[in-house]
C-alpha cells in the first residue's frame, strides 16, 4: 500500500460545518442526516477514479473481489449493481477520507462514544441498466449482525444522486423498530415484508454530499435510468463496545488511532 500523506494544499479539505447538536437531535428523530460539502471537487474526481480502479482494474471486465448483486440464482448476472468491500488499505485516495480528523468526531457525537471503523465499501451503478440496477429496502443489519446495532454508515455521492439514476430512499424512524424481517421471494431479491404501509423519502444530493444512516434504518435506492454511472463511497464506523455475531471487535482498528 502507498504510504499516507495529508494533502499540501489546506484549501482543499474540507471541515463539516454542520451543528453537532442538530444533527444528534435529527440522527435520533429519523435515523438519517444529510451532510453538504464533505468533499471538494477535485477529492470527487480523485474518488470517482479511485472506483473505476477498485470495479475495473483498467479494463472493462469487473475486477477480483467485485459483487454483482443483480447475480440471483433465478437470472444470470448483467452487471447492473455492483458492490466492492475493503477498498481503502489498497488506495491512498480512500485511506485520505478514513483519516479524516473531522469524521471521527462527529460520528463519535452521533454514537456516543469512541468508534471503530468497520469497514468502506462502494456501490456502483453501471449505465444503462435500468430496473435491475435497483436496490430493495433493507437494514445494514440484516447482513452485519451487530450487537447493540450502534453502527452509521457514511454514504458519499461521488455523482449527483437524482430520481433518475437511482438516489437513496429512506422510511424514517424505522431504527427505532429493531431488526425487521426480511424475506426472499422467487425472484431471489431481497425484500422487507413489514411497514408497507410507509412511505420512503428520496434523498437526492450533489456530488460531494453525504447522507448518513443508523444501520437499523430501512433504506434503498432507485433504479439508474440515465447514460451514466452512479457512484458512491461509504465508510461504516461502530461504537468500540458492539459485538459482531457476539464477538468483541477488537481487531478493528479504533478511529481515532487512523488519525494520529
Amino acid at each position: 500500500m502507498t504510504a499516507f500523506q495529508r494533502p499540501a494544499d489546506a484549501a482543499d479539505v474540507l471541515t463539516i460545518t454542520s451543528d453537532p447538536e442538530a444533527d444528534r437531535e435529527t440522527f435520533e428523530r429519523d435515523g438519517v442526516i444529510r451532510w453538504d460539502n464533505v468533499l471538494t471537487p477535485s477529492q470527487v474526481i480523485a474518488l470517482r477514479a479511485s472506483m473505476e480502479r477498485a470495479f475495473f482494474a483498467g479494463g472493462d471486465e469487473p475486477a477480483d473481489g467485485v459483487l454483482d448483486l443483480s447475480e440471483t440464482t433465478e437470472r444470470p448476472s448483467d452487471r447492473a449493481l455492483l458492490q466492492k468491500i475493503g477498498i481503502w488499505q489498497n488506495d491512498p485516495v480512500c485511506e485520505e477520507q478514513i483519516r479524516r480528523p473531522d469524521l471521527v468526531p462527529r460520528v463519535e457525537a452521533l454514537l456516543g462514544g469512541p468508534v471503530r471503523l468497520f469497514r468502506d465499501h462502494s456501490f456502483y451503478k453501471p449505465a444503462g441498466k435500468g430496473e435491475r440496477s435497483r436496490l430493495v429496502l433493507h437494514q445494514d443489519n440484516r447482513y452485519w449482525h451487530l450487537d447493540p446495532p450502534d453502527a452509521v454508515t457514511i454514504w458519499m455521492a461521488l455523482d449527483d444522486a437524482t430520481l433518475e439514476n437511482g438516489c437513496v430512499h429512506y422510511v424514517k424512524g424505522t431504527h427505532h423498530l429493531g431488526k425487521v424481517e426480511h424475506v426472499r421471494p422467487e425472484e431471489g431479491a431481497v425484500l422487507v415484508e413489514a411497514l408497507t404501509d410507509q412511505e420512503t423519502v428520496p434523498y437526492p444530493v450533489p456530488a460531494g454530499s453525504a447522507l448518513v444512516h443508523h444501520i437499523n434504518t430501512l433504506h434503498g435506492s432507485g433504479p439508474n435510468l440515465t447514460d451514466r454511472p452512479r457512484r458512491a463511497y461509504s465508510l461504516v464506523f461502530v461504537r468500540a463496545d458492539t459485538t459482531v455475531r457476539g464477538r468483541p471487535m477488537t481487531e478493528y482498528p479504533l478511529a481515532a488511532d487512523l488519525i494520529r
